[in-house]
């Protein structure tokens, strides 16, 4: 038997984390943040201020400039973890707990719409 009160609790919760998730991507598009190379970094800084209730630690800046996740730092999974879920909210993907592992075929043709027209053709010869 279904409990009717934990049932609607639930409901509202779930509401509430669709309605966040909702307000991250709309809310991060505004600003002009339209691919994960220009959220990611920004993302990392809030996850880490969120997480450890400091703007300066979890992350590195190398010094490219770009912005690293601290692997040494005592959070650094659950930081990890956090920013992916963001990440992944921000594509519009769900992660599943057993997720993780990629098809090698997808990551083959993934990889290869990204070559140019030469590139295609010098791969396409090499496995003929």
């Amino acid at each position: 038997m279904q409990n009717t009160a934990t049932q609607t609790k639930v409901n509202a919760l779930t509401a509430d984390f669709l309605k966040a998730a909702d307000n991250i991507v709309i809310g991060v598009h505004s600003l002009g943040l339209d691919t994960p190379e220009l959220q990611r970094p920004y993302v990392i800084k809030a996850v880490c201020t969120f997480t450890l209730k400091s703007q300066n630690a979890g992350w590195s800046e190398s010094s490219s400039g770009k912005i690293m996740l601290d692997s040494s730092h005592e959070h650094y999974e659950l930081i990890k973890t956090r920013v992916r879920r963001v990440m992944d909210a921000l594509k519009g993907e769900k992660r599943s707990a057993s997720s993780g592992k990629t098809d090698p075929v997808d990551a083959i043709i993934k990889a290869f719409n990204k070559l140019d027209a030469k590139q295609k053709r010098a791969f396409l010869k090499a496995v003929a």
